[in-house]
């Protein structure tokens, strides 16, 4: 049978380049979608993407090993539902290496888990090194570059691939969003209370426009599915 679920994992090798927002975005569209996703945040001791879902959120310290399996646990033990998992910048790299180590891509398949790679590529070159050495180590099913234009990437404009574009998103509009009370899709739903009249059309622009690409995703990651359940 096909998997009908998947592990959502955003990352990137640089800070504040919209990652935790691209997982906020994800998550909200898995829920606006009628997925039920459960969130393990990767960012301790902030808590950046458990401040806005609370109630279906872990947040895990992955600097020690008790964490790192915490995490990873967490899905193996219940692997009927979809999940994201936002990566903060400075566990990339021992968070890959756990992956490897562990072969998450294998588990992931054995509980009939897919698993999508989405790798925020920044400006500085490096980050183009750092996301195909994600690539090679994590084994995703899918792995997507991500551009936010707001940041800039290395990403080339013309690249063989899926990728997901990220529009710029209005600094006033960030000081809104990022308010912890502030949900992304209840607005969509139509609770507008709390942006001011002249700025709804852009925030409903650019939640669009990322969720846009992300349903582009969808067909890609579901032919996945198909494959695993026909091997």
């Amino acid at each position: 049978m096909a998997s009908r679920f998947a592990v959502h994992i955003v990352c990137s090798d640089q800070p504040r380049n919209g990652k935790s927002l691209l997982a906020r975005v994800l998550s909200d569209f898995l829920l606006l979608d009628g997925r039920d996703p459960f969130l393990i945040d990767i960012s301790h001791p902030e808590g950046t993407l458990r401040n806005y879902f609370p109630g279906r959120t872990v947040l895990v310290d992955f600097s020690n090993i008790r964490g790192q399996m915490k995490a990873f646990d967490t899905i193996m033990q219940a692997p009927g539902r979809d999940y994201v998992i936002d990566v903060s910048s400075p566990y990339l790299d021992r968070f890959c290496e756990a992956a490897k180590n562990l072969n998450l891509s294998d588990a992931f398949r054995e509980v009939d888990l897919a698993m999508a790679v989405f790798f925020v590529v920044d400006a500085a070159p490096d980050s183009l090194k750092a996301a195909a050495w994600a690539e090679k180590m994590l084994k995703a099913d899918i792995f997507v570059p991500v551009r936010n234009t707001a940041v800039g990437s290395a990403l080339p404009a013309r690249f063989d691939g899926m990728t997901l574009n990220m529009p710029r998103l209005d600094p006033e509009l960030h000081a809104i969003i990022e308010n912890r009370r502030f949900s992304l899709r209840t607005f969509l739903q139509g609770d507008e209370a709390d942006v001011p009249v002249r700025l709804r059309p852009r925030l409903k622009d650019f939640l669009q426009s990322v969720m846009t690409e992300l349903r582009a995703v969808a067909p890609a990651l579901s032919l996945v599915r198909l494959r695993s359940g026909a091997a």
